[in-house]
């Protein structure tokens, strides 16, 4: 059941990328797309954990907050051909799929994700504020986090999700709307 919440959060975000709340307040000088094929491809030489190029394929670059994403068309196309990497605003891998991205030895607590959280909103005035009363919880994608906060007591859509980068960085944030 926490899988498939998962996996349909995860859709819900690709799809609706318009619900989410992304970074702001970027720090780091914007990287080039070319600069961020070549980090990549530079990667690629030497850890083994990323997948590896296609033969022939189509590449592109978008931006979501301070973080980008890079994507590998296969040409031919097929339905699974393709590689979605996410680095972070100074140009670090902090996601790759498909497969299992090494992830940094250092594992956030539930606690540690949930002052990062707490931070960000003292920073930012475009985050949701915390619910009266809610619970929450922790699952992990790869080596990204996702923070769930539900609201106390419980109604349909009434939760929002934080994702975090395994270096700490909030990346975005989903509210959906109640049904």
């Amino acid at each position: 059941m926490q899988t498939r919440r998962t996996w349909l959060l995860l859709l819900t975000a690709m799809i609706f990328p318009a619900l989410g709340y992304s970074q702001t307040n970027c720090v780091a000088p914007a990287l080039s797309d070319q600069k961020i094929e070549d980090i990549v491809n530079k990667e690629r030489e030497t850890r083994k954990d990323l997948p590896a190029a296609f033969a022939n394929q189509k590449t592109t670059v978008r931006r979501q907050g301070c973080h980008y994403v890079y994507i590998e068309f296969g040409i031919p196309a097929t339905p699974e051909g393709s590689h979605i990497f996410k680095l972070n605003q100074y140009g670090v891998i902090v996601d790759a799929q498909p497969g299992n991205p090494k992830c940094p030895d250092r594992v956030f607590t539930e606690g540690e994700l949930a002052e990062i959280i707490r931070n960000e909103r003292a920073k930012r005035s475009d985050l949701p504020p915390p619910f009266p009363k809610f619970t929450t919880s922790v699952n992990r994608l790869r080596c990204l986090y996702m923070y769930f906060e539900y609201a106390v007591p419980a109604a349909r859509g009434n939760h929002q999700v934080f994702m975090i980068d395994p270096l700490g960085e909030l990346m975005e944030v989903q509210r959906p709307d109640p049904y």
